[in-house]
């Protein structure tokens, strides 16, 4: 009943499939056709796509790749040096389908059948992908679990504050004294809140990110956006097949605040936040622009804002739905047990540190 297919790269075969399964199936951003065709074709990796088929409709699509690090080969999700969530696409009913027993003798027939490997380092795994669960963190131990928060947006305003008051009043405290910075901001100085539409507008990713990456060096905060990084979403951008939008609050004209968004799907993803300058951080503009862009999306009927990576208190208070990410690490050769023992003491040592 239960079939896979192995696909090298992406043949006209696997691109069919992957545009099939975008319309029966739940996923985000970084899951989405245009995203991984840009990641293969960039890929300096092998790259493995597996197709799950249920006699002949496909269910599941298992985007990887094997990256060499030194001498050893690590298998891991296509794209997990340039995405904030790294997972399987599933179509609607694949819960229905597939239980964990048939899952992972699959799985098993998968692994040894792929290209030799030493380690499998699944990284910033969702545990839920909309109404899904997982089966790469369901039906595996997972380690170092991290909060993710979103917010399931309504259609006012006021509706959003609500829930957010009932659900916590510390919370709804929190946003509301940003809303009296925001009040205050306004009487006594220019405050404007400017969007730039890649529809509409000509957006300078590569500006954008370099801001931010100047932002965290001085900060002497290490960063992920290496050259590869900006140059594939600088090219998303160009092509036009992704919506991206450039968020400012301006004070007296002076930008102090911005995030660069992406919309995909009616989801909002608030993927890379700046603060500019210092000397209004009283105000909190970053809290202030968070509160303008929710506003924005609502009336734009975004059904969801996505916060991304990262378990900071302030995206706590905004937001009405939380799941967890995870990482998932196991050996498959002698040298990737050798490896395996040591990346999980880092990571145990490193989770200590946050």
């Amino acid at each position: 009943m239960y079939n896979y297919k192995i696909f090298h790269n992406f043949p006209p075969e696997c691109e069919k499939i992957l545009k099939d399964m975008e319309n029966r199936s739940y996923l985000n951003f970084f899951q989405n056709f245009e995203f991984l065709k840009k990641l293969v074709r960039k890929s300096e990796n092998v790259v493995k796509i597996i197709v799950i088929f249920k006699e002949d409709e496909a269910i599941a699509v298992l985007p990887f790749e094997i990256k060499k690090y030194f001498i050893f080969n690590v298998l891991q999700w296509l794209g997990t040096d340039y995405a904030d969530y790294c997972n399987p696409i599933l179509s609607k009913n694949f819960n229905t389908n597939l239980d964990k027993t048939m899952f992972l003798v699959l799985w098993k027939k998968i692994l040894k059948e792929l290209d030799k490997f030493d380690l499998i380092f699944l990284n910033n795994q969702l545990s839920e992908i909309e109404k899904i669960l997982n089966p790469f963190v369901s039906h595996f131990p997972g380690l170092l679990y991290e909060k993710v928060y979103f917010i399931n947006l309504p259609n006012t305003f006021l509706s959003y504050l609500d829930i957010i008051k009932k659900k916590d009043k510390k919370h709804y405290y929190e946003i509301h004294r940003t809303m009296i910075k925001n009040s205050q901001l306004n009487e006594k100085l220019s405050v404007k809140f400017i969007v730039e539409d890649s529809l509409s507008n000509n957006i300078d990713i590569k500006k954008t990110i370099r801001i931010k990456k100047n932002y965290l060096n001085k900060k002497k905060i290490k960063d992920s956006f290496t050259n590869k990084f900006i140059d594939l979403y600088n090219e998303l951008n160009q092509e036009k097949n992704i919506r991206f939008v450039n968020m400012h609050l301006k004070i007296n004209d002076k930008t102090v605040s911005s995030c660069l968004g992406i919309i995909f799907n009616e989801v909002f993803y608030y993927f890379i936040p700046t603060i500019y300058l210092s000397e209004f951080d009283r105000f909190k503009p970053g809290k202030i622009l968070i509160l303008e862009i929710i506003k924005w999306c609502i009336n734009n009927n975004i059904k969801r804002f996505d916060f991304g990576l990262g378990n900071e208190n302030y995206k706590k208070h905004f937001s009405n739905k939380e799941i967890y990410s995870s990482k998932y690490l196991s050996f498959h050769s002698l040298k990737g047990f050798i490896l395996y023992l040591n990346a999980i003491v880092f990571l145990k040592i490193k989770r200590l540190w946050l």
